[in-house]
C-alpha cells in the first residue's frame, strides 16, 4: 500500500536555457541537467523510493532513468503525465509571446488555471488527467514511489489538491520535488519545490 509519493519535474533541457516554451515538445537534457537527476536519485534513494513512474516525453525519461540507476528501482511510463500542452506556443521564445501578446502571461506563467492558448490545455484540464494517474500510482504494489513529471502537471496537481490558491507559487525547479503524505482522503500537501541539490549537498 502507497504510503508516500514523491513528484519531481525532471532536469534542466536545452529550451528551458533557451527561455523556449516546451510543452508536448521535447528537449534534450543539458548537463547541468543530468546532474540534477543524479541529485534527485540520491534524495529519492535516501527516502526508500521503491519505484519510479514517468511521463512519457524524453526529458522526463531521461532523469527518471539517471534517477533510477542510483536508486537502484524499475521504472515505468504513464502518457498522462506528459506536460501541458501548450497549442500554439510550443516551441516559441516565452519573451516573444509575452511582447506580442501580454494576455499569454497567465497561460506560460500559470496564474490563471482557467485560461488555455489556441490548441493548448488549460491548468485544469491538466489536474484532471494527472489527479487520474495518482489514483491508479495508488494501487501499485509499493510502498514509496517517485513520479518524474514537468512544471506546469506539478502546479496543475498542487493547485487542485489545495483547492486553489495562487498558482504560480506552485512553480518547481527543475527535478524540484514535492513530497505527499498519503491517507485514506488523498493526499497531503505540506511543502513544495524543494531542491534536490541543496538537499544532497547538506
Amino acid at each position: 500500500m502507497l504510503e508516500h509519493l514523491i513528484l519531481a519535474r525532471h532536469g534542466e533541457t536545452e529550451w528551458n536555457v533557451a527561455g523556449r516554451a516546451q510543452g508536448r515538445a521535447d528537449s534534450p537534457l543539458t548537463a547541468a541537467g543530468i546532474e540534477q537527476a543524479r541529485s534527485l536519485g540520491r534524495v529519492l534513494a535516501a527516502r526508500g523510493v521503491e519505484h519510479i513512474v514517468t511521463s512519457t516525453l524524453g526529458r522526463a525519461m531521461h532523469t527518471g532513468e539517471v534517477a533510477a540507476g542510483i536508486v537502484g528501482c524499475t521504472t515505468t511510463v504513464d502518457a498522462r503525465l506528459v506536460e501541458r500542452a501548450f497549442g500554439v506556443l510550443e516551441g516559441r521564445s516565452v519573451a516573444d509571446v509575452f511582447e506580442e501578446d501580454p494576455a499569454m502571461v497567465a497561460v506560460l506563467r500559470g496564474h490563471d488555471p482557467a485560461v488555455a492558448a489556441v490548441g493548448g490545455e488549460s491548468l485544469h484540464e491538466v489536474a484532471s488527467r494527472m489527479l487520474a494517474a495518482l489514483a491508479d500510482i495508488r494501487a501499485l504494489p509499493y510502498r514509496r514511489v517517485a513520479v518524474v513529471t514537468h512544471g506546469h502537471c506539478m502546479t496543475a496537481t498542487l493547485g487542485a489538491l489545495l483547492n486553489g490558491g495562487e498558482y504560480a507559487s506552485y512553480r518547481h525547479g527543475n527535478c524540484g520535488y514535492t513530497p505527499l503524505g498519503v491517507n485514506s482522503d488523498g493526499f497531503i500537501v505540506d511543502r513544495w519545490n524543494i531542491s534536490p541539490v541543496e538537499v544532497a549537498t547538506a
